[in-house]
């Protein structure tokens, strides 16, 4: 079975337009593929050295006629990633990337999945506009916010101690980037 044959040739054929491969190297690039560990053509480019990233994120933004994303050291908001399992996110490689108002901006490996609207649903009940980006990249960012250790504060979030006069010092906890969507937002927490 060929893996993803119809996004390998579509892809090749907008690096052919935009000049980024030559004529001759397309048909070999795809047999390449063929014959590769890699699952995804793009991941196989990246790795090859046949494209830069930038070339590469232009070529997807016009493929699936999204604004492309790199989301490499991109901060990404606890609470937003906090709304999805992290098992969903990497099955679908996608990840969330703000919200404005009733919109969030999700970045995704494949914007045009017809399953993955219906399943951000099931999660959030925002607008949703799509974005693409590498997948690898996105992987990558939700390991990482995932990964990090319990005891580690995120960035977006600002305690403050103050001292009681009953109870010794209380740590209060307060929301810098986001509203009453992140849990235990209006708690304290007592020493």
């Amino acid at each position: 079975m060929e893996k993803h044959a119809s996004f390998a040739k579509e892809l090749t054929n907008i690096l052919l337009k935009n000049r980024v491969i030559k004529d001759k190297e397309s048909y070999n690039l795809q047999k390449l593929f063929q014959e590769s560990s890699k699952e995804y053509f793009d991941d196989f480019l990246l790795e090859e050295g046949v494209v830069s990233k930038e070339d590469l994120l232009h070529a997807l933004s016009q493929l699936y006629k999204v604004p492309a994303v790199d989301v490499d050291g991109y901060f990404f908001q606890t609470f937003l990633l906090h709304k999805f399992p992290k098992d969903i996110l990497h099955r679908h490689a996608f990840i969330p990337m703000d919200v404005d108002d009733d919109i969030m901006t999700i970045v995704a490996s494949e914007p045009d999945n017809p399953r993955l609207l219906p399943l951000i649903g099931d999660y959030v009940s925002y607008d949703i506009v799509f974005r693409v980006g590498l997948r690898l990249d996105i992987t990558d960012a939700i390991t990482e916010f995932y990964d990090k250790a319990i005891t580690e504060v995120p960035q977006d979030i600002d305690l403050r101690v103050e001292r009681t006069e009953d109870r010794g010092y209380r740590q209060e906890q307060f929301e810098t980037d986001a509203d009453e969507d992140f849990p235990g937002n209006d708690e304290d927490i007592l020493d």
